[in-house]
């Protein structure tokens, strides 16, 4: 799924003598039609729950890009990752994510030939401006995806990078098979505000606040398309399921569960958790469970799939944590998906949303698998923290 700022500047006008902030949108007419009124809501969104005013101006976001760097404007929107902005600018949390695909005609041998690449790109774009930052000029450019994806169709260019959601609703719209092409996940890009460091000198804490209030108004979670849930299935439900099965770790929770807990005493361990977790102690409840002989286990089994696997989390019937892999934030994880989405139901697994960790800018999903005794009674889960863009790109 993906979601999209229209082509704006945002300038946020601060009562008194605080500085103007100006953000811009990156693309005119680049992306298929969005509510613009949805937008602006969410931006209004944000900067209500940060309790700060703000107007919008139109810009061209190469012009907006400039002017942080020049320290005209504060920040610039929707703005991808970009090595050279990172030296004058800070990329807040995403607003949007966009499901990077290569799409190429099936006369074509793919990505990886060392024949010449035709490619085609719209003007301004997210997609154009990566081609450009990696020397491939685009053969074409022109102002809409459906005319790109019609240059496909009549094989006047070989290749396109574009939005997995955008590129099937055009293709349908256009009534053209979108199976008929070859398509390899390429890569998650995060769309947020570039914030001048100037700015946030200015405003110390602000950007932690703009992060916060992201999350509070995100429209809805960024789920995996069935053909990604499947590949994630297919190269690592198997491992999964095998390492639920192991002796050690039934043991393990036979010997944890308890037929009666206290939420409360639950909520009270959890608090100690994150409270220890900062300090680290080496008698903490945490250091010890690091070290037990379950945690090895599940530490060995991860370092096997280093690439793509970022942690694993052993369960209890209540959700509390019985082996890790790593230090996690909570000890008790019986109100959240991975937990709830697997225990006592039906379905064998549990595949999350997608979550962004916006100190390493790297994108995690967790799979998860009940763990049953003898008589196939569930006695705990068992979840997995998978690199998502690692796992994928293996296809």
């Amino acid at each position: 799924m993906r979601f999209v700022l229209p082509l704006t500047v945002l300038s946020l006008s601060a009562l008194g003598v605080c500085p103007q902030l100006l953000a811009a949108g990156l693309v005119l007419g680049t992306h298929s039609p969005v509510d613009g009124n949805s937008s602006q809501q969410q931006i209004n969104c944000i900067m209500q729950q940060i309790r700060q005013p703000y107007t919008l101006q139109v810009m061209p976001w190469r012009r907006a890009r400039q002017e942080v760097k020049m320290d005209r404007i504060d920040g610039y929107f929707t703005a991808m990752p970009h090595d050279e902005m990172n030296e004058f600018a800070q990329l807040s949390a995403p607003l949007f994510l966009e499901n990077w695909y290569w799409f190429w005609h099936p006369r074509h041998p793919g990505p990886d030939s060392t024949d010449r690449i035709r490619y085609g790109a719209i003007l301004g774009s997210h997609q154009a401006d990566w081609l450009a930052q990696h020397e491939r000029k685009p053969e074409v450019e022109v102002n809409d995806l459906a005319q790109l994806v019609q240059l496909l169709n009549i094989g006047r260019i070989d290749m396109l990078l574009a939005d997995l959601d955008d590129f099937n609703d055009v293709a349908l719209r256009l009534k053209i098979d979108s199976a008929e092409f070859k398509q390899r996940f390429f890569r998650y890009v995060p769309l947020g505000v570039y914030f001048a460091d100037k700015t946030l000198q200015q405003r110390p804490g602000f950007i932690a606040q703009f992060n916060a209030a992201t999350h509070l108004c995100a429209s809805a979670p960024f789920a995996l398309s069935a053909p990604e849930q499947q590949l994630i299935l297919d190269t690592l439900l198997a491992d999964v399921q095998q390492l639920a099965a192991t002796p050690l770790l039934r043991q393990s929770l036979q010997q944890h569960n308890q037929p009666e807990v206290d939420l409360s005493a639950l909520l009270l361990l959890d608090s100690q958790w994150q409270q220890q977790r900062l300090a680290e102690p080496a008698d903490s409840v945490a250091a010890k469970m690091l070290n037990s002989a379950t945690s090895k286990a599940l530490q060995q089994w991860q370092t096997k799939h280093a690439e793509r696997v970022t942690e694993v989390i052993l369960m209890d019937q209540h959700g509390a944590n019985v082996a890790i892999s790593r230090l996690t934030t909570d000890y008790w994880q019986g109100d959240e998906m991975p937990f709830l989405g697997v225990f006592q139901q039906q379905s064998g697994y549990f595949i999350d949303v997608v979550e962004y960790d916006q100190s390493t800018r790297r994108f995690q999903v967790k799979l998860s698998v009940p763990v049953t005794d003898g008589q196939q009674r569930h006695i705990g889960a068992l979840s997995i923290g998978i690199d998502v863009e690692r796992a994928l790109a293996t296809n």
